[in-house]
């Protein structure tokens, strides 16, 4: 456990250096700031515009970020053979793979935390009190966040930064369509398309289970026995692609 958290904190120090963490925290600002000038125009909606925009740009960004900061995290230390010196020393590829993750989940779940906070701040400025689902919605969004860290590494493990970043983004997508097109086969498909779909959907990460903004938008009703087996979901999710990152990892040559 001392060797993963070592790992872990190497990589937050070095994921929080690159400039993209910035730029995102940069244009999540910037966001929600022109949600406060904007919102004045949708009368009476004003908390609305900016829940639904602070949360999805907590979710988009927080994605991005990952993809993109995670998609070099592993191959940057190989191109420069500083794997090779880590993993001589008493460090299964396990730990180095946990560490990893670890330490990319936590820094984009702090930069998420910190447009999380602004948000609150944003809401409270306006004479509202934040409820809730909101805090549901953003919990989710930070689930949401780290199942798609671990999708990162795992592609990392075995392809190119490009190639990795796209391939993520491939099951991001997927995974947020997964659900309509299973619905869709179901009704207009045949058997064979809808046992197709139906191992499409299980495959994916169900992205949809992670999204709670309209009731955090509308102030809806919402079930925290359903948040909470989507956290569950989410983690154990996270788990199995992470294990199936460490079987490719494994095998994997270093010459």
């Amino acid at each position: 456990m001392k060797r993963i958290r070592a790992i872990a904190l190497g990589t937050f120090r070095e994921s929080v250096r690159e400039k993209l963490v910035y730029v995102a925290l940069l244009f999540g600002g910037i966001l929600l700031a022109s949600t406060w000038v904007l919102s004045p125009l949708a009368v009476g909606a004003k908390t609305k515009v900016m829940t639904d925009v602070g949360l999805a740009g907590i979710s988009i960004l927080g994605v991005l970020t990952a993809v993109m900061v995670g998609s070099v995290l592993v191959h940057k230390e190989v191109d420069k053979r500083a794997v090779y010196v880590v993993l001589t020393r008493p460090v299964s590829r396990f730990e180095y793979l946990a560490g990893k993750f670890a330490g990319l989940a936590a820094a984009v779940l702090s930069m998420a935390a910190v447009m999380a906070v602004l948000l609150v701040a944003m809401i409270l400025l306006a004479g509202e009190k934040p409820d809730g689902a909101l805090f549901a919605a953003v919990l989710l969004s930070g689930i949401e966040i780290t199942v798609m860290c671990a999708v990162t590494v795992f592609f990392s493990t075995f392809t190119t930064p490009i190639l990795t970043s796209f391939f993520s983004l491939c099951v991001f997508a997927a995974g947020s369509l997964s659900g309509d097109l299973r619905l869709f086969a179901q009704k207009f498909g045949g058997a064979a398309l809808s046992r197709i779909m139906d191992a499409f959907y299980y495959l994916m990460p169900n992205i949809a289970a992670f999204n709670l903004r309209h009731e955090a938008v509308h102030g809806l009703e919402w079930s925290p026995g359903e948040t909470a087996w989507s956290v569950v979901y989410g983690v154990v999710y996270a788990a199995v692609v992470l294990y199936f990152a460490w079987l490719v990892f494994r095998r994997r040559e270093f010459a």
